[in-house]
């Protein structure tokens, strides 16, 4: 049976502009890690925390609204009728507060800057720290602990496994380009952080905003939106490029998960290693906040990826000052680029090949 007009015919369907492909790749691995059980799990407990800091910002919005009842705009005399004496002791229990969290929350990062915000008494600037003391925290303690077990999840088999399976030779014979293919899968385990850090803050900004007695906190508290971003950005973009570097070095995801794990816990222990030994040398117990706040031990942040991340959110959040933190943000954007070249370099071994 003979055949005819045998030849390149054009095809009528929807063709995926260039721009957007990336998000194929990236949708693809998102949706396909949302499929492990423990994935979802941790995405549970990963938004728990948001109650218990949701509490945290009720119990300030409830014990400030009666100082903010009647007030006029932050541009105005904030308290015209307030007698001396009721200003006085005002003032007293200011002082008691910051004593309270000075003795209770010594072992927190920066709680003497919160102390000493309290102390002034300016409603405006104690809303604005506490917010930014509360959203810090919780960075820096319950979502960092689980971001580290949700990426070692996610990354380690992501390119892994193309490289195992050779499925670069099925990316690569469409029009799909390396910085495509990387970009798609820098944002699977990006999105998971965004979607475990920066939309639970978020939500906890605006419930407190709700719970605010008048519009004006938003003029006391505009930057912090901007600050969650800005943390966000930190904390995702050197995480991610170096779980994707592991899951690159090897054809087995499980060596990529042991030597993300690895970088964690041996630059922390190295990290606690020195705070031991200046406690020691110090006399004092090791979470004394002498020893915390010693340029030796902050010094040897960068050692360690947790403290180093803490530190810069510290910083983002207006608790340090840049001098303090520059070194921490120079390893991390040195940690970003050799990542991202030895990821480069890695994905492009099949082309060259």
């Amino acid at each position: 049976m003979p055949l005819h007009n045998v030849g390149y015919r054009s095809w009528d369907g929807h063709r995926t502009p260039q721009w957007s492909r990336w998000w194929i790749i990236a949708n693809s691995g998102i949706t396909l890690a949302f499929k492990s059980r423990w994935v979802r799990r941790l995405m549970f407990f990963a938004w728990l925390p948001v109650l218990y800091w949701g509490i945290a910002f009720f119990i300030l919005e409830q014990t400030q609204s009666r100082a903010f009842q009647g007030q006029s705009p932050p541009m105005q005399i904030l308290e015209e009728n307030v007698s001396e004496t009721e200003s006085a002791q005002q003032q007293v229990l200011n002082e008691i507060a910051a004593d309270r969290i000075r003795n209770q929350f010594a072992f927190v990062p920066s709680a003497d800057k919160l102390a000493e915000a309290i102390e002034s008494g300016d409603d405006v600037q104690i809303r604005n720290k506490v917010w930014n003391w509360l959203l810090m925290t919780f960075f820096r303690y319950p979502q960092a602990t689980l971001i580290l077990f949700l990426v070692g999840f996610i990354a380690p088999g992501l390119i892994s496994r193309d490289v195992r399976s050779r499925a670069f030779l099925l990316y690569f014979s469409r029009p799909i380009g390396r910085l495509e293919y990387i970009i798609g899968k820098l944002l699977v385990p990006g999105m998971y952080i965004v979607a475990v850090t920066t939309l639970p803050a978020l939500v906890l900004y605006l419930f407190a905003i709700g719970l605010s007695p008048n519009l004006n906190v938003i003029y006391a508290t505009w930057d912090i939106p901007f600050r969650i971003v800005l943390a966000s950005v930190f904390l995702v973009v050197p995480t991610a490029a170096l779980a994707l570097m592991f899951s690159s070095l090897t054809h087995e995801s499980r060596f990529a998960s042991f030597a993300w794990f690895a970088v964690w816990a041996l630059g922390h222990g190295a990290w606690f290693a020195i705070l031991i030994s200046q406690a020691i040398r110090e006399e004092t117990a090791p979470f004394d906040p002498i020893v915390l706040e010693s340029q030796i031990v902050q010094g040897w942040s960068v050692l360690s990826l947790y403290n180093n991340l803490g530190d810069i959110q510290s910083w983002v959040f207006g608790f340090s000052d840049l001098k303090d933190v520059w070194p921490g943000m120079v390893a991390l954007i040195a940690i970003t680029v050799v990542s991202l070249c030895i990821l480069f370099r890695r994905v492009s071994a099949p082309i060259r090949v």
